[in-house]
């Protein structure tokens, strides 16, 4: 039988790529900087409060709308807090739309008003579950300040969102 020694087996992981697992890791969480987290934060907040109104001005359904006021007063004051965050790590934040997020409200506005409350739901669902990791990755990667205590704080609003309009999506 083959016998390895400590030296080799741990030069034989790192010659494998086991070794460099961490190192992946380590770089993916690198990628998400505290800039990069506001602005995908703001970008899909701002997301949320379009849609919500597009809803409040289209949809038919109770529970859609109802869903939609509370999506409109919870991300509003999340704006806030995170401008004042992305504030304190001495940055401002862009306005509006990236085109991903352009193209999903224009897709929304372009749907049929019998599908409306259905499209909007479904656009809720993989923006909430988008968000949640998003804010989830940064708030267990980041070292600290207030964009961290930020999307902490947020993060179980979001995932409440997250639960609520699985459940709606399934009615």
């Amino acid at each position: 039988m083959f016998k390895l020694t400590l030296k080799q087996a741990i030069y034989l992981l790192i010659l494998t790529g086991v070794g460099l697992i961490p190192i992946q890791l380590t770089a993916q969480q690198q990628a998400l900087t505290p800039q990069a987290f506001a602005q995908k934060a703001a970008i899909s907040n701002t997301f949320e409060i379009e849609a919500a109104k597009l809803v409040l001005q289209r949809g038919n359904d109770a529970s859609a709308k109802t869903f939609a006021k509370d999506m409109i007063a919870d991300h509003e004051r999340a704006g806030l807090d995170l401008a004042q965050a992305a504030r304190e790590e001495k940055f401002q934040l862009k306005a509006g739309l990236d085109d991903e997020h352009r193209q999903k409200l224009n897709a929304l506005k372009a749907s049929p008003d019998g599908d409306f409350d259905q499209a909007y739901l479904s656009t809720q669902v993989s923006a909430h579950e988008s968000v949640v990791e998003l804010f989830a990755e940064y708030a267990q990667q980041s070292p600290g300040g207030p964009l961290k205590s930020f999307a902490e704080k947020t993060l179980g609003t979001l995932r409440a969102h997250n639960v609520r309009i699985h459940g709606l999506a399934k009615e």
